[in-house]
């Protein structure tokens, strides 16, 4: 191997490995040893055999599908495969980044329920400030003490009774709340739907449809 003499012709433009032709790129090979060439252009070395019928060496050149690699190492004669560089993030990029995870976390932190719940029921502004504030009225003592007076506080209570869910939702009365955004019955709903549309019908009707309030 120590006799072998570089040749810049000896690069050749073939990924696969066979020797299709001869491709002069003096810019990437200039002399045998241990080098480093630093490579600015898309392109990736790894080794290639022999061209049939000789003892050549060569480089193949590859376009690369990621960042271009820092740099190409020739050691003796043949190219050992470089891997890619990736580009350091910059202080900017950092930044950035932090930004975005700040905007999305305080996003999320604004929801009064669970991400996967807003995506689901397709919940825009005005119905998540509305569910922000049932939310907060569920957790007064009336609200609690009906839900505990109506099915002991059970939200996915159906008895059979015509009666659904922790507030006792008659179907009709349900649907015309706006519930079947949620279910078809309200003891099928989630907690803060149930929530959500008893705080409405109070606001509707006051405490007048819950008999125990």
């Amino acid at each position: 191997m120590g006799g072998h003499r570089c040749n810049s012709s000896q690069s050749v433009e073939d990924p696969l490995g066979v020797c299709h032709g001869r491709r002069v790129a003096s810019e990437l090979l200039r002399c045998c040893g241990s080098r480093q060439f630093p490579m600015t252009a898309p392109w990736t070395a790894v080794q290639y055999r022999p061209c049939e019928g000789t003892s050549d060496q060569g480089i193949v050149l590859r376009k690369a599908l990621v960042m271009p690699v820092a740099a190409l190492t020739i050691a003796g004669f043949g190219v050992t495969t470089v891997a890619p560089a990736m580009a350091a993030p910059t202080a900017a990029t950092k930044d950035s980044d932090r930004t975005k995870d700040r905007a999305s976390r305080s996003k999320k932190a604004a929801y009064p329920i669970q991400v996967k719940y807003v995506k689901r029921y397709k919940l825009g502004k005005k119905q998540l400030k509305e569910i922000a504030a049932a939310k907060a009225w569920a957790n007064g003592s009336m609200p609690r003490r009906v839900r505990q007076c109506e099915s002991g506080g059970n939200y996915g209570i159906n008895t059979g009774n015509g009666y659904y869910g922790a507030y006792q939702f008659a179907a009709g009365t349900w649907l015309g709340v706006g519930g079947g955004r949620y279910a078809r019955y309200a003891h099928q709903a989630p907690k803060f739907a149930q929530d959500h549309m008893a705080y409405r019908l109070w606001k509707r009707s006051g405490w007048g449809p819950w008999g125990c309030a």
